[in-house]
């Protein structure tokens, strides 16, 4: 069984596609990495009952390179290359202890962004050391080329694309599947809010990341099955009417006019990434905007927008004024951090020329339940986002943790014991972590099924 994973965290978003593996700043938890890595960590029984490669995992850009690095090498004997089985396995072994030691030093050495990267990799190499046991696919079943499907079009499949030369992806049919059919360059993502980058500028097309290379999908993986290699998909067959281009194109359940299909693989490198994650926070997928994807920067757009026209109205009053341009950024990471920054500069120069009337009522409040902002980051990064932010005039929120999102108020508590107290809001954006992809779930009880 081959699958690959290249999940991979964005360099400068908490809210990007951050992998489900070998965690990226604490947002998953080992036994993940437990459940997907049954030669190293599972019973001897478990570990026994494999044959062949197990779990490859490639958790950032650097591992996904190495993963395409590792497909070259699998192709070599079907190339001419006359090299025996032991040196190529010989070959695979030494590119997993370069990009080892690159990702030891990147852990050592960095923080924030950096770190975030490097940290990912020496959790992924464990995963592709494992996979050099038992030889290369030779063919597909159907005797045709080995197919190889790319589930996601984020940093872990568009690393992964690009360090796969054209010479090594003739070897093997390749699918691309993913729901969005477009490479999203997330760190200038909370730029777009308020347009200081348009939104275009930061996109890239799938098909021209893969062109020569592989077949793209335009469709939505609902279940992996490792037994029969295959993974299912679906999308909507269209819109009720001709003229609707904001429908559902991925739906859930049975929908009338849902299109489902199955996709056989020889080896599946698993790159859906992450979503966002509400904690169960009551009113929050209701009343609250999600920061992941340039639809959620558009929707943030546009509601803000609204906002100050409401609020240029001869029928708002002050307390209406004040509510309506109360804005809130839950989160204290580089998403929300950013965010926040991205409205206070739109507030600062383009609203006031724009509203000089409204601006008295302008409020920016950042909630955060730690003590400081970009955590993960240095000390003194932190003490500048807050040294900039007062001289920007938005308020942070240290310690507090949101209990509750109503239609027009965001409550909370500062630690375990306080009272909970309530802020009015017009616009509130969630930006407070991650969780791992409800499909991983699928994909674990799979895995670990077939090895029992």
């Amino acid at each position: 069984q081959r699958t690959f994973v290249c999940s991979t965290p964005s360099p400068a978003m908490a809210a990007g596609s951050t992998a489900f593996v070998a965690s990226s700043g604490g947002h998953v938890a080992a036994p993940t990495w437990l459940a997907l890595s049954p030669h190293q960590h599972c019973p001897p029984q478990a570990s026994s009952s494999f044959v062949g490669p197990s779990v490859l995992v490639a958790t950032s850009g650097a591992a996904a390179t190495a993963v395409a690095a590792l497909l070259a090498l699998v192709a070599w004997p079907k190339r001419g290359r006359q090299r025996s089985w032991r040196a190529r396995k010989t070959a695979r072994k030494s590119i997993v202890a370069a990009v080892a030691a690159a990702a030891s030093a990147a852990k050592l050495s960095a923080f924030g962004r950096a770190f975030a990267l490097g940290a990912t990799v020496a959790g992924s190499v464990a995963g592709i050391k494992e996979g050099v046991d038992g030889g290369p696919p030779r063919t597909h079943k159907s005797g045709g080329k080995p197919k190889v499907v790319v589930l996601g079009s984020g940093w872990g499949a568009a690393t992964f694309m690009k360090g796969l030369s054209k010479d090594d992806a003739e070897m093997y049919d390749i699918k691309v599947i993913s729901p969005r059919n477009f490479f999203l360059y997330t760190p200038l993502l909370p730029a777009c809010t308020m347009g200081s980058v348009e939104e275009r500028s930061i996109v890239t097309p799938v098909r021209r990341l893969i062109e020569g290379k592989a077949e793209y999908l335009e469709a939505k993986c609902e279940s992996i099955d490792t037994v029969t290699k295959v993974v299912r998909c679906c999308r909507a067959g269209g819109p009720a009417r001709s003229n609707d281009v904001n429908y559902e194109r991925f739906p859930e359940g049975d929908v009338e006019g849902k299109l489902i299909f199955d996709v056989e693989y020889d080896i599946l490198i698993y790159a859906v990434g992450a979503q966002t994650n509400d904690f169960n926070t009551p009113g929050v997928k209701e009343n609250a905007f999600f920061f992941k994807e340039v639809q959620d920067a558009h929707k943030v757009r546009e509601k803000v927008t609204d906002l100050f026209e409401m609020a240029s109205l001869p029928t708002a009053t002050k307390k209406d004024r004040d509510r309506l341009l109360s804005f809130v950024v839950v989160g204290g990471g580089p998403t929300g951090v950013e965010v926040a920054a991205d409205l206070a500069d739109f507030c600062e120069r383009d609203a006031i020329d724009l509203y000089p009337n409204l601006r008295e009522h302008i409020k920016i409040t950042l909630i955060n339940t730690g003590d400081n902002l970009l955590s993960t980051y240095d000390q003194s990064i932190s003490k500048t986002c807050m040294e900039v932010f007062k001289q920007k005039g938005v308020e942070v929120m240290a310690g507090c943790r949101v209990v509750e999102i109503t239609s027009d108020v965001v409550k909370m508590k500062r630690g375990k014991e306080g009272e909970i107290f309530e802020l009015p809001f017009g616009c509130v954006v969630w930006a407070a972590g991650i969780k791992e992809h409800s499909l991983t779930n699928q994909l674990k009880a799979s895995l670990i099924q077939k090895n029992e």
